[in-house]
């Protein structure tokens, strides 16, 4: 914690407590450690599997845990950063890519945790990290950025309309700090809002219509590596390349080649998603055009590889 000093104008220094992250920072990184062993096992396994079935499927689980790996790093990031400052005119409450911004004006009381009730969490729910939307007894709905091991361990900031769970280990003083300014005479101002920082200030990420999308082409993408990698144990060694046939020329080759089409599959996707990605927070519609292309396209070259391998 960083104490305060007064400044001649009569403004109170900012102030910033940090609740104990140990705990929960080691358990976060034990679930990003392990879904990172879990993606490096199967990537082992499907890098050196025959092409079939079941090695597509290794891939998506190297996939899924590889994405879980990530989010998990992203949140022990973010809870190793987690901190509550309280400056001039606002509590403001650091997590991950932004903050919430409490105005001082809005904080009616300071409530201790041992005189709530029971409480509950649903949201990032782990020993040492509780964020995401509760349920406190004595108060009512509330949203929790705390990391407490028992309930007595937070402190619950009430304002209108909501309540914020935050584990603080010296409760008299974060309570001071609140009062201190609200003494200081601070004009209502802001409302209480999430201040997004660096990449989080990206439309994309609130945008469904994107997720649904990229959902979209995911799914298409995966429907593609799934029938090359079934259908190909089925092929005889020389196959023959004829599409399109509207050239007439017909041309045998080693059937490795029909999985090219999975490869400009993949290409496209790798592409169109990046640049859809980038494009979206000019230009919104635009950038769902592309990323909605790559799933079409998608289809489009899957439509080929049946074609293509029932001449083969």
């Amino acid at each position: 914690m960083v104490h305060p000093g007064a400044r001649a104008s009569g403004v109170v220094d900012a102030e910033t407590f940090r609740p104990p992250r140990a705990l929960g920072v080691i358990v976060g990184g034990a679930f990003t450690l392990w879904a990172a062993f879990i993606a490096l096992v199967a990537g082992a396994l499907a890098a050196g599997g025959a092409i079939e079935f079941t090695t597509f499927l290794a891939w998506v689980v190297v996939a899924v845990f590889a994405g879980l790996a990530l989010l998990f790093g992203w949140w022990t990031v973010g809870l190793a950063r987690l901190a509550y400052q309280i400056d001039d005119e606002s509590l403001r409450i650091r997590w991950c890519g932004g903050e919430v911004v409490v105005p001082i004006t809005d904080i009616q009381r300071v409530v201790p945790g041992r005189t709530v009730g029971e409480e509950s969490v649903t949201g990032l729910n782990w020993w040492g990290c509780h964020i995401g939307r509760g349920l406190v007894t004595a108060l009512g709905p509330t949203l929790f950025f705390a990391t407490h091991n028992r309930p007595e361990d937070n402190v619950f900031v009430v304002t209108p309309g909501r309540v914020y769970g935050l584990t603080v280990p010296d409760e008299v003083a974060f309570a001071e700090a609140c009062s201190r300014r609200l003494i200081v005479g601070v004009e209502p101002g802001e409302t209480q809002r999430v201040e997004p920082r660096g990449l989080a200030l990206l439309s994309f990420w609130s945008d469904g219509d994107a997720w649904f999308v990229v959902g979209f082409v995911l799914v298409a993408l995966g429907a593609l590596g799934g029938y090359l990698f079934s259908q190909y144990p089925d092929l005889p060694a020389l196959v023959q390349i004829d599409f399109p046939q509207t050239t007439g020329i017909v041309r045998v080759g080693e059937r490795w080649e029909l999985l090219r089409i999975g490869a400009v599959g993949g290409g496209i996707v790798a592409v169109n998603v990046a640049l859809g990605f980038l494009l979206h927070a000019r230009e919104r519609a635009a950038g769902l055009w592309l990323l909605a292309s790559a799933g079409l396209l998608q289809a489009v070259l899957l439509g080929a590889a049946i074609a293509a391998f029932e001449r083969a």
